[in-house]
């Protein structure tokens, strides 16, 4: 048992990647463990950022974590945290890819009263380039519009639920959603360019 400690004191002293190394080296669980204790509240704290909801986020890091133990030899990591920062950005965009449907169909069809969205919306769809920018840039919009527009179009909530939940007025509430979708929108279409 005191090997046990020792060998786990010894591992809180190396840099993420010794401890990779030791991992693929030897399969020590102890390393693993010591790199699980060191980025759980991090990789927690980037999951919210993107899945907004606990519950889903702690089952986007129980998934992180099994496919990083299942697979730490497969890569090459040269800086961990980093690393671990796109996984955890990939995944969560796995995670709430077909949510975003919807608003990138509103989207759309604003910008075309409804001519050739089918085609839009399937170039939408398949460029994963663009539907993780729209990610990136819902976190960019200022806080009240995120906010609505999380809400509606990622979890569904109706505008009733909206104003319970954050105490905007009604009127508010679909204003952020409107001035949201049109600055999300105007975002596409500079990226659509490029």
């Amino acid at each position: 048992m005191f090997g046990v400690l020792k060998t786990m004191v010894s591992f809180e002293h190396l840099t993420d990647e010794q401890m990779i190394e030791q991992i693929k080296q030897s399969g020590s669980m102890e390393a693993f463990g010591t790199l699980y204790q060191r980025y759980a509240h991090v990789l927690l704290g980037w999951c919210l950022r993107y899945l907004k909801q606990q519950s889903d986020s702690e089952d986007a890091v129980m998934d992180i974590i099994e496919q990083l133990l299942k697979n730490i030899n497969k890569y090459e990591i040269k800086n961990f945290r980093n690393w671990l920062f796109l996984v955890a950005r990939n995944h969560c965009y796995q995670r709430l890819r077909g949510r975003t449907e919807i608003l990138i169909d509103d989207l759309n069809q604003e910008k075309n009263d409804g001519a050739d969205m089918e085609s839009d919306v399937e170039w939408h769809l398949k460029n994963e380039k663009i539907e993780n920018a729209l990610h990136e840039e819902i976190e960019n919009l200022n806080q009240e519009q995120k906010t609505c527009i999380i809400l509606f179009y990622l979890q569904n909530k109706s505008y009733k639920e909206i104003v319970d939940t954050t105490g905007f007025q009604l009127s508010k509430v679909k204003s952020y959603i409107q001035n949201g979708k049109r600055n999300l929108r105007l975002k596409l279409e500079v990226l659509r360019k490029n």
